[in-house]
């Protein structure tokens, strides 16, 4: 288990940092062209990363396509569903699953009931998301 561990552990810092990466850099490069060069203040930063989710518009010119592409309509319904983003999440999830158990396969002979038992284990955090998923509709698609 303390080998899995260690997997997940560095998983999850790499996507801390990688969202961190390409949260604050966009934010300092807005930040360049300002008086006084690069900022690296907490208040600079988090205005600029405000601003950056929610630019200030003050009109519909943020409708129109950039060079090129359809022009921007907007749905009927108001929103886009995101059913999608359940059904990537939970593949993603299970291929992180299968890819750390690969060296587990290996050696599954060598190993004792002790991995065994941690691996079901391990299997089935992801099995209870999926039944957690199914059980709140988000499996079906039209919710």
């Amino acid at each position: 288990m303390l080998g899995y561990a260690s997997i997940v552990i560095t998983i999850i810092i790499m996507v801390l940092a990688l969202y961190l990466l390409f949260k604050i850099l966009p934010t300092v490069g807005a930040n360049r062209y300002k008086q006084g060069g690069i900022k690296f203040s907490r208040k600079e930063i988090s205005k600029n990363i405000s601003l950056q989710d929610h630019p200030p518009a003050s009109d519909d010119s943020y409708l129109q396509p950039y060079e090129s592409g359809e022009v921007a309509v907007e749905y009927e319904e108001g929103h886009i569903t995101v059913q999608y983003y359940v059904i990537i999440f939970l593949f993603i999830l299970f291929d992180i699953d299968m890819l750390l158990l690969f060296p587990w396969a290996f050696d599954f002979y060598a190993l004792g009931a002790v991995p065994f038992f941690e691996t079901i284990v391990f299997l089935a955090m992801p099995l209870f998301a999926v039944f957690y998923a199914y059980k709140k509709g988000y499996m079906r698609w039209m919710k």
